[in-house]
């Protein structure tokens, strides 16, 4: 079984990592923002959470709720194209095994904007409690989009991968 395991196997894993996290990361959040809604109770444990720190950090700018309200609803869409982006890629790399596919690069590239967004906003309204998380973030996506556009080159039993 493992002797069928290639370096290409190991780029379309981590696309497709990338397609289940940010599926669970934009499920969170929209549960999150049903829960502000009252469509879900206040203690539903699969919520991410994060509309109180956006409605905190943009609050304490004057902003009002409404306007997080409304950021927050951007970013979940933003999650949402991102995820749709990346199963996408996924399912590219699955039949074709091509990492240089424009689905890909599309897949990374919405992906990586939104985790520079957030390190700008964090900056500009100087709240860096999540900025550890966006910089990791952004630099592990960054490092799988260099992986995933690797060549691959024949092993020593002239075979590639």
């Amino acid at each position: 079984m493992l002797a069928k395991l290639r370096f290409s196997t190991i780029k379309t894993g981590l696309v497709l990592f990338w397609a289940i996290w940010l599926t669970l990361v934009t499920l969170t959040n929209f549960a999150d923002a049903m829960r502000q809604l009252d469509v879900l109770p206040s203690d539903f444990k699969l919520a991410s959470y994060n509309f109180d720190l956006v409605q905190k950090t943009v609050g304490a700018h004057g902003i009002p709720t409404s306007v997080a309200g409304v950021l927050f609803a951007g970013v979940i869409l933003w999650e949402l194209l991102g995820s749709i982006l990346f199963w996408r890629a996924w399912r590219v790399m699955w039949r074709h095994g091509n990492g240089a596919a424009a689905e890909v690069a599309q897949a990374f590239a919405v992906s990586l904007a939104l985790w520079a967004a957030f390190l700008i906003a964090t900056e500009a309204l100087v709240n860096y409690e999540t900025a550890a998380t966006h910089k990791t973030t952004l630099i592990a996506q960054l490092a799988s989009l260099l992986v995933v556009r690797a060549s691959t080159s024949p092993t020593k039993s002239g075979q590639a991968d």
